[in-house]
């Protein structure tokens, strides 16, 4: 699959599309990650300058993507998509029709294969079932291999919960399976089985986010080991949890030449493009610097950037741009216009792509302007958004980041439909911060100016609506080490007029 596609491949996929939306209502997923039921009410393909986009809401959700490529499975669709004006790559999957827990042969044959590498590679070992199939009502994917194994030398009692991922999965697949294995081993106990250990089963070269993860997870009550699956020799490997900052002394050299925000030391013909835009509604337009581009937003929703190098700026929603010309600049004011009156808490059309993609960019946005709504002890004058956060040769970036009046950073990450990786997905942040927290990278990048920051953990807050949270979240946060802080704040359902906090607590 390819972002260039000729004219007749987008008109073919826009066709299948169609035909396939007259078929009724349809379970969509997102890299693996069931979003929910959606009817063809609440679904918009359209063709816009070449490009088909894909606009997808429900209740309290909205997304939007680019659709560069996919195939009719005979169920449902595979879609090959980009999201963030392309700094994004999704695996959508619309399906259909009478479920069947059976998994593709290819996972059914993974699962036997590991099951049989177990007893082989792990002496005592005896996998007692081996199961690949989906239970959503349980939160269980049919991405993963997931096992029931004794040790022989204690008589079969108890077991062990065993979960992998066959080197065919993609990495966010691969990445979610410490949740997923958590999940497991509770099931497990539920039906009264006694777990002793849970067995994390990864493919090679593919632990590195896993082992960072697990430096940050209990042990106490259930003692987890990660072991590396090479499927073409047929060996397995252990693998330590390990701290990506520990490996090798060029990660601080990583560090010094990391690309932070500095929208002061831009070029001035950049400076002024921005300030250009910006001046069409100063009261509503924010500005971000990221991967070499200044990307303008209203209430988190991005409408246009100005590419750094290229000293240039497009326009466009829905992932949509062209260049900003001379010509063409009312284009932009009306673009801007249509986005303040559509986006909006009391707006009239709340099924449009406008109001509903980008929603957790939106709630960030809010909580930019005012992150007391969330603690009153937050310093609201050092708030800073997408802020970018290096581990290694790894890049990312963190909702918000602040820090509290008495100087403890705190970081948030927000949600706004339901992710059973949340818990963890923060704690990914929470790691890489505190990396950069104890190097002082923050105040020689010039975060946090006139605050004196405390050398205690940063806090870490799980944002999202109140009924928005996964029924595993808490269950997940649990195991996360009493060192990392968790704290659940569950937010209104209509945090769009104004947020406000309905529930506030420590998870672990």
């Amino acid at each position: 699959m390819t972002d260039g596609l000729v004219p007749d491949e987008i008109t073919r996929l826009r066709y299948t599309l169609e035909a396939f939306l007259l078929g009724g209502d349809f379970e969509l997923y997102e890299d693996e990650r069931r979003i929910g039921a959606v009817s063809p009410e609440q679904v918009s393909a359209e063709m816009s300058y070449g490009k088909l986009i894909l606009s997808c809401w429900g209740d309290g959700w909205s997304k939007s993507w680019r659709v560069v490529g996919g195939n009719d499975s005979g169920l449902g669709l595979t879609l090959d998509c980009t999201r963030q004006m392309g700094l994004a790559r999704s695996m959508l999957e619309l399906r259909r029709g009478e479920r069947s827990d059976a998994p593709p042969k290819s996972r059914r044959d993974y699962c036997k294969r590991l099951a049989a590498l177990v007893e082989s590679n792990l002496a005592g070992i005896v996998v007692k079932h081996a199961i690949v199939a989906r239970n959503d009502r349980k939160s269980m994917s049919g991405s993963y291999a997931r096992l029931i194994m004794t040790d022989k030398g204690k008589g079969g009692r108890p077991v062990m919960a065993g979960i992998g991922a066959a080197s065919a999965e993609h990495q966010t697949t691969t990445d979610r399976l410490l949740g997923a294995g958590l999940i497991w081993a509770d099931r497990l106990r539920s039906i009264g089985q006694i777990v002793e250990g849970l067995y994390i089963f990864v493919p090679r070269e593919r632990a590195l986010t896993l082992a960072t993860r697990l430096t940050a997870i209990k042990h106490d009550k259930l003692k987890i080991s990660m072991y590396e699956v090479d499927e073409q020799k047929g060996s397995i490997s252990p693998v330590e949890p390990f701290d990506q900052g520990d490996l090798a002394e060029n990660f601080g050299k990583t560090a010094r030449r990391a690309i932070w925000p500095d929208m002061d030391g831009l070029p001035v013909p950049v400076r002024r493009l921005v300030d250009s835009i910006v001046g069409i509604a100063p009261d509503y337009i924010e500005s971000h610097l990221r991967a070499g581009s200044v990307v303008l937003s209203i209430r988190g929703l991005p409408f246009a950037r100005v590419i750094v190098g290229r000293k240039r700026a497009c326009f466009g929603s829905d992932g949509i741009e062209r260049d900003l010309t001379d010509s063409n600049r009312r284009e932009l004011e009306s673009l801007v216009s249509d986005v303040i009156s559509t986006r909006t808490p009391w707006s009239d059309d709340r099924n449009s792509s406008i109001y509903r993609a980008y929603g957790e960019r939106w709630l960030e946005s809010l909580l930019l302007r005012d992150a007391s709504a969330v603690d009153a002890n937050i310093d609201t004058r050092c708030v800073y958004s997408q802020v970018p956060i290096y581990r290694g040769e790894q890049r990312t970036f963190i909702d918000l980041l602040s820090a509290t009046v008495s100087g403890r950073l705190v970081v948030m990450e927000l949600k706004v439909s339901e992710d059973s990786d949340f818990p963890l997905q923060a704690l990914d942040y929470w790691l890489k911060v505190g990396w950069h927290h104890q190097r002082g990278d923050f105040e020689r990048r010039g975060y946090f100016r006139d605050v004196s920051l405390l050398t205690l953990p940063p806090l870490l807050y799980l944002v999202a609506p109140l009924f928005r949270f996964h029924a595993t979240t808490a269950l997940i946060a649990s195991c996360i080490s009493e060192q990392v802080p968790v704290y659940r704040i569950g937010i209104n359902d209509d945090w769009r007029a104004g947020v406000r906090v309905l529930l506030r607590e420590r998870l672990n």
